[in-house]
């Protein structure tokens, strides 16, 4: 990429961000001022916290879960890494995802961090767009079975039917993987404009992707813990629905929060701020909830989820202490090394 064509970039980076700030508050503005504010609050105020805790604690579970899966698809290219040091990336990719105003901040940090074990960053970049292919395959079949299965009870056929759709695509673009050449279309552009060394990167990651399809091992374990996953954030939202108060059948959460994680990945606003609650109180409401609870079920969510994802952050603030004292230590090492061969030091020195 050319200098003009980063500085062009840039140029738009500061609107485009500012942009999405506006659009977020707005629209949550918006949302909080169709529902009551007040009786929000009371809502919010009677929830048990016995089971907002066992929301949380499945949060965590989901996340421990999660970490595993990526560690798995990064073994399969090649990336030996410890669940242990997987599993602390993974949470500073949760942070980053909830404190960057960009909803791929955490996988970028993720990836710059699983990179330094790798080779090359392509394969670290591969395994995380793995992941999330996956992820998006196994909730839509999740929300796919849960509408047919129940779709005499919820009348909610536009809905079943966009899920469908949404299910095929990822489906499609999850088959392309293992058949190279469904996907030189996207390098043929680059290829066109002259931009060589985009080309060799891009070929190079979709190379990577590719090389999955001798692991159908590693493929079958992301998606069963995958689908564990996705299982599990469902059922927080509908724990969370229980400390409200709400008693609504579980088939509507399978429904509507893959609607909402959908929405909410689109680009389009700080962290899906705005957007979540605004799609929630539409869907919701057809459950017969009020605006009121519609709003808070996701909200409460997002919370529990932001709770859990400070851990991400201690271990990122963690880290500077830990490499202070592995130098300390190093240099200690060396002053004894000298110490206690004094020719030694005169000569490395």
């Amino acid at each position: 990429m050319s200098a003009e064509s980063r500085s062009a970039l840039a140029r738009f980076k500061v609107p485009l961000l500012a942009l999405k700030i506006l659009l977020s508050v707005l629209l949550f503005a918006y949302v909080v001022a169709k529902v009551s504010p007040g009786h929000v609050w009371t809502t919010v105020r009677d929830a048990d916290p016995t089971l907002l805790a066992l929301a949380g604690a499945l949060f965590l579970f989901s996340s421990l879960v999660g970490s595993w899966l990526w560690g798995r698809l990064l073994r399969a290219q090649g990336v030996a890494i410890p669940y242990s040091r997987a599993a602390s990336y993974y949470f500073v990719g949760l942070f980053f995802n909830n404190f960057l105003p960009s909803n791929v901040g955490g996988d970028i940090t993720r990836i710059s961090d699983a990179s330094k074990h790798a080779d090359r960053m392509t394969s670290v970049f591969s395994a995380t767009l793995m992941e999330r292919l996956i992820g998006v395959v196994s909730i839509g079949f999740l929300a796919v079975v849960a509408s047919f299965a129940a779709l005499h009870k919820l009348h909610l056929v536009a809905v079943a039917w966009t899920t469908l759709a949404v299910f095929l695509i990822a489906v499609a673009l999850f088959v392309s993987v293992f058949h190279r050449g469904a996907l030189e279309f996207l390098e043929r552009p680059f290829r066109a404009l002259g931009l060589t060394r985009i080309e060799r990167g891009l070929g190079r990651l979709l190379d990577d992707l590719h090389g999955f399809r001798t692991e159908r091992g590693a493929l079958l374990a992301a998606f069963v813990a995958s689908t564990v996953v996705q299982i599990s954030r469902i059922c927080v939202h509908y724990i969370v629905g229980l400390a409200l108060g709400v008693q609504i059948s579980i088939a509507y959460y399978f429904l509507f929060v893959p609607v909402l994680a959908a929405l909410i990945s689109l680009p389009i606003s700080l962290n899906g701020i705005g957007v979540r609650e605004g799609a929630a109180v539409v869907l919701f409401q057809m459950a017969g909830l009020s605006r009121e609870q519609s709003f808070s079920i996701p909200f409460l969510t997002y919370v529990i989820a932001v709770l859990v994802s400070l851990l991400g952050g201690l271990i990122f603030v963690s880290r500077t202490p830990r490499r202070a004292i592995g130098r300390h230590l190093e240099r200690r090492r060396q002053e004894r090394t000298m110490e206690r061969d004094p020719a030694s030091g005169e000569e490395r020195a």
